[in-house]
């Protein structure tokens, strides 16, 4: 059995420091480590950077995956307008991301669930991907989704309408919940953060589960995060 721990956005918080690493095979962090409107900028940069050294300590058991709100501070562009974005952490984050690249990743996968920070949305992924899918035929999808963040496919950075973009739908940075609940993409399961909920919510569609995790910042006296064994 694989044990996994998969812990929604921090956004700053340290409550994920109370994770025994000994515990668990996998421990999954959902990216967006990284502004707030309450929290400090330097429990902000001190809580990345330990989230890194929690990386580079048991590099095997941990999964960092990106937030779209990381990317604004790993790119020298900014056109994502995220909430709580501090200009004046641009430059030390825009370091300590570019230098500590290789740890992090863009989706992840065992079996048939597949992390990603917002969703992954069938309707996204058939016209907005599946072209540049379809010259990777072998590999699965978190790879093939990793291999386009390395190339910076433009379809990754989509935001829809409900988020305030040009797109139908956003892809797997920025779907909305409601966008990933009308139409999730097919024989997957999903685990997801970016869409704040109350307390961990699964919903089903096709026979399959879409389990949203973002919920820390409502549950910071009893953190909520989210196991899963797997076979």
């Amino acid at each position: 059995m694989i044990k996994t721990i998969s812990i929604g956005d921090l956004h700053g918080l340290m409550i994920w420091k109370v994770i025994d690493p000994k515990l668990y095979d996998k421990i999954i962090f959902l990216g967006d480590y990284v502004d707030s409107f309450n929290i400090s900028d330097e429990q902000i940069l001190t809580n990345l950077l330990d989230v890194i050294q929690f990386k580079k300590d048991n590099n095997d058991k941990i999964i960092l995956l990106w937030g779209n709100h990381d990317l604004q501070y790993l790119f020298t562009f900014n056109y994502y307008g995220c909430s709580g974005y501090r200009d004046q952490m641009y430059y030390r984050l825009h370091k300590i991301y570019n230098d500590n690249k290789e740890l992090f990743q863009m989706s992840y996968q065992i079996n048939d669930t597949i992390w990603t920070h917002a969703g992954i949305h069938q309707g996204w992924y058939n016209q907005r991907f599946d072209k540049f899918a379809k010259h990777l035929p072998d590999m699965p999808p978190y790879l093939q989704l990793n291999t386009a963040f390395y190339e910076k496919h433009e379809s990754l950075f989509d935001i829809g309408h409900r988020r305030g973009g040009y797109h139908n739908v956003g892809g797997p940075f920025w779907c909305d919940i409601e966008e990933l609940k009308s139409k999730p993409i097919q024989y997957y399961n999903q685990i997801v953060g970016h869409n704040r909920v109350k307390d961990i919510t699964k919903i089903y569609k096709y026979n399959k589960e879409i389990t949203f995790i973002d919920c820390l910042e409502n549950n910071t006296d009893n953190p909520k995060f989210y196991e899963k064994e797997f076979k």
